[in-house]
């Protein structure tokens, strides 16, 4: 079991239905603790703006899953600290959402929609790997975001008080057109 299965964080993917053009994606992230919060720091993870252009989002065919949609991946250099929006805390079975919209120049929305199979692509979020350490959203466990200390923050969950959650998520199965 690794450390990042013990944090009582899910990911869910939904899709609104009240847009399918451009399609869109719902992510939401579920603090499952009965009773600790937890604060994350929100670059590179499910609820990163960003999180089309740096890598987190994988779409790809149905039947063929190395048949798998590019997209123009970020270096993104970050001011440092991190500012206050970029903490979020959730309390006991609180969630956040992000929705991310697919859109051009990002999304190549023709090439999507022919590698779709039924209408539908499949869609995995992937935040960290297990083979690196310093992948991964950095959350505090049992921390709001007022305890967490400015030098905390700045170590990026390099320091001790700090947890790297890594997740893949299930396939969803994201509708692109009509059907």
């Amino acid at each position: 079991m690794s450390a990042s299965s013990l944090i009582p964080l899910s990911l869910s993917i939904s899709q609104p239905t009240r847009s399918l053009s451009p399609p869109t994606l719902l992510l939401t992230l579920t603090n499952t603790s009965p009773s600790d919060p937890i604060t994350l720091l929100t670059w590179s993870s499910p609820l990163d703006p960003l999180a089309l252009q740096l890598g987190l989002i994988h779409i790809s065919s149905p039947t063929n899953p190395s048949n798998k949609l590019d997209f123009p991946e970020l270096m993104i250099k970050r001011a440092m600290p991190p500012p206050e929006d970029a903490l979020v805390t959730l309390g006991p079975g609180e969630e956040k959402r992000q929705e991310l919209v697919m859109r051009e120049p990002i999304v190549n929305l023709e090439m999507m929609k022919e590698m779709a199979e039924d209408g539908k692509v499949d869609v995995k979020v992937v935040c960290g790997r297990e083979d690196d350490e310093d992948s991964g959203v950095v959350v505090w466990l049992g921390k709001k975001r007022e305890e967490v200390s400015e030098e905390e923050v700045e170590l990026l969950g390099r320091g001790e008080e700090a947890s790297r959650w890594r997740v893949e998520s299930e396939l969803f199965g994201m509708r692109v057109d009509g059907a």
